[in-house]
């Protein structure tokens, strides 16, 4: 099943527009851009008709049904910059000679009890699909990261693969009704008493981060991850039943 949500595809929609069309950064994107995860390919598409015929995207899709309907979205608007194929993501990533990853990956931190629902998963901190991108070969890569899911894990584990953030922008989401499902929610609870979630009673933070490896990045402003820490960690801790 395809998750869709406007809100948090409009706002990663202009995350992946920042990306390609950074002037900055076209050299790490000149070879093309990989996707995780097309869902919908409504995002990439806004991104891509408002940028223009610059970078070529590759968006790779697991589930079949999203699959179907990323392509025929895709051949609707005639996207000839973007394109959706059907496999895994990482075995791509293996052999890819794309320099840059996009993607806002599964980050709920327990899945659906109810059959027939869109793959949400994250693992159990929701973190592991964002880990994994992070310990993948990519130079560049502009990843949507939640508050509710291990964020200064997230941020430490970039750190160890050699990334500096050069770019970040943070807005906050609602929760939903995968997030409110009774086993994600408590799972979500769980992981705050942790300090491993921070939200509001109503909403968390979701930022779409941009990072480039060092040295590459030396001759780019670069963003101080305390200060996206801080931002990210803002949440109170409890919330309400």
């Amino acid at each position: 099943m395809t998750f869709y949500d406007p809100v948090e595809s409009s706002f990663y929609a202009s995350c992946v527009e920042k990306v390609l069309s950074s002037a900055p950064l076209r050299a790490h994107t000149a070879a093309g851009v990989v996707e995780l995860g097309a869902g919908s390919g409504v995002p990439v598409i806004e991104a891509a008709e408002r940028v223009g015929p610059t970078v070529r995207v590759r968006g790779f899709e697991h589930d079949l049904e999203s699959y179907y309907l990323a392509r025929r979205l895709v051949d609707g608007a005639e996207t000839a910059t973007y394109t959706v194929e059907f496999g895994d993501f990482f075995t791509y990533a293996a052999i890819a000679k794309e320099r840059c990853v996009i993607a806002n990956p599964p980050y709920l931190p327990s899945r659906s009890a109810r059959p027939g629902e869109p793959d949400l998963y994250g693992g159990p901190s929701g973190a592991e699909v964002t880990d994994r991108i992070l310990a993948g070969p990519f130079d560049l890569a502009m990843l949507m990261v939640a508050s509710i899911a291990d964020p200064l894990a997230v941020l430490a584990q970039a750190t160890r693969h050699g990334y500096q953030i050069v770019d970040w922008t943070v807005r906050p989401i609602r929760f939903g009704a995968y997030c409110r499902e009774p086993a994600v929610w408590r799972r979500l609870q769980a992981l705050a008493a942790d300090g491993q979630a921070f939200f509001h009673p109503q909403e968390y933070m979701l930022a779409g981060i941009t990072w480039l490896r060092a040295p590459l990045a030396d001759d780019l402003p670069q963003a101080d991850p305390a200060v996206l820490a801080g931002v990210l960690t803002s949440g109170a801790r409890e919330v309400a039943a």
